[in-house]
């Protein structure tokens, strides 16, 4: 991904998924910040290059692709909406793009378990309501946004309240009415912005799915992207706007569900990135005083997938070695069920044997699961996203005549899929023979 050129103070950003993106000047401030060039030195799949020799794109690119997504669907659900003015269209725009861009610049190197290592929450934003709580990428990235030089220029760049705007949208969380009320409605924005930045069809997703596809040589995560995007809109519903799907475009967004369901099941969730996060997780654990990730926001600045690699390489652990060295625990055992008591059993009984073997093992149970709306009981999202029928050709197979209702009760397929998919696999150091 390369600059290419630049018009009117804005410059074009090649990318291979979606071309070139305009990236305007007050923008391209934050781009090159090192908070988000940072994100060049961490790769977007982690450990999954070893299973997709391809998978060796970065968050950089991806958090990007997010930005460039955000504006484009802004454009789409707000084309019609009363603004008071350019100026207030133009400031929501940006707020919802740096939430895109930033989302991931809290994000530690390699996989997920390097959570592990991170130090307690309150030494890191400077508040906690548990003492004891840890840590979490999340937390690194509110930092980010609220007490780092970041901060400032964004305030400089854009507005005073600007970093709190951003983190109140990646957060979902807003604490402040007033921050985005917006049009000559004085409506409240936040669930459709936010909703863009963490939910069912969130720009993460739209992007990250079709990058990961594209990069580790696989059909899986393809979906109508374009179809979806011209589909989206808005419903205002009790003094909030919500972001809200035409029906039309449902068969595309069940399309768009089953695609990141199988995507999880045959490469988040390989067997060769489960056990390598297993062993880093297990280096982390017993190297806590060596690897103890930096609290300063600053000082994490340097820590990326080569500051985490040379750790590594400089520690006679055995888990590093394996790592390292390319010699993962084998795979004994992999069974796919929706809780299958009767694979459960098979997994024991091998379990049994490699205690009795003395071979040390590990076992690990993985949870592909296509939406949360699809857990049974799960609850409404704080920001819900609807299905509007404004053709009258097209009607809701529940509410006859309706004009809107939850996306979730708007498709069957939550309902079919409705079960957890396990993914119960058996490791161990040698094969007991």
């Amino acid at each position: 991904m390369s600059i290419v050129g630049s018009h009117k103070g804005s410059v074009e950003i090649r990318d291979p998924i979606h071309g070139p993106i305009s990236v305007s000047r007050e923008e391209i401030e934050i781009v090159d910040s090192p908070y988000v060039q940072r994100l060049r030195g961490i790769k977007q799949l982690g450990f999954a290059e070893l299973a997709f020799p391809g998978a060796t794109h970065n968050r950089y690119s991806h958090s990007l692709g997010a930005f460039y997504l955000a504006g484009r669907a802004f454009d789409r659900i707000f084309k019609d909406f009363d603004w008071k003015d350019t100026e207030e269209r133009e400031s929501f725009r940006f707020i919802l793009r740096m939430g895109a861009l930033l989302h991931d610049s809290g994000h530690g190197p390699l996989s997920h378990a390097i959570e592990q290592a991170m130090p307690l929450k309150k030494d890191v934003v400077g508040h906690s309501e548990f003492p004891d709580q840890q840590a979490s990428h999340e937390d690194y990235t509110e930092a980010i946004l609220l007490k780092s030089s970041l901060t400032e220029k964004l305030q400089k760049v854009f507005s005073k309240q600007m970093p709190q705007k951003v983190a109140a949208l990646i957060r979902c969380e807003n604490s402040n009415p007033e921050f985005f009320k917006a049009g000559k409605s004085n409506l409240n924005i936040f669930p459709l912005l936010s909703a863009l930045i963490s939910g069912e069809l969130d720009v993460d997703r739209m992007d990250y799915m079709v990058r990961d596809s594209l990069y580790c040589g696989i059909p899986y995560g393809h979906f109508d992207r374009d179809w979806i995007l011209s589909n989206l809109t808005f419903l205002e519903k009790d003094s909030s706007v919500f972001l809200a799907l035409d029906a039309r475009a449902m068969y595309a967004f069940e399309d768009f569900l089953l695609s990141r369901y199988h995507l999880y099941l045959m490469v988040y969730l390989h067997h060769k990135s489960v056990i390598y996060d297993e062993m880093l997780f297990q280096f982390l654990k017993s190297s806590a005083s060596d690897t103890r990730l930096p609290s300063s926001v600053e000082d994490y600045l340097q820590v990326d997938d080569y500051w985490l690699r040379s750790r590594l390489r400089q520690t006679q652990n055995p888990w590093a070695k394996r790592i390292i060295e390319q010699k993962p625990y084998k795979m004994l055992l992999e069974i796919h069920s929706e809780q299958n008591e009767e694979a459960k059993t098979y997994a024991d009984d091998l379990e049994r044997k490699l205690k009795d073997a003395n071979i040390n093992y590990f076992r690990s149970s993985s949870t592909g699961l296509l939406s949360r709306y699809a857990q049974a009981g799960a609850k409404v999202q704080s920001n819900p996203i609807y299905a509007v029928y404004r053709d009258p050709r097209f009607l809701s197979s529940h509410k006859p005549g309706t004009t809107h209702e939850l996306l979730s009760q708007a498709t069957e397929l939550f309902q079919r899929y409705r079960n957890s998919r396990i993914i119960d696999r058996v490791y161990a150091e040698r094969d007991l023979g």
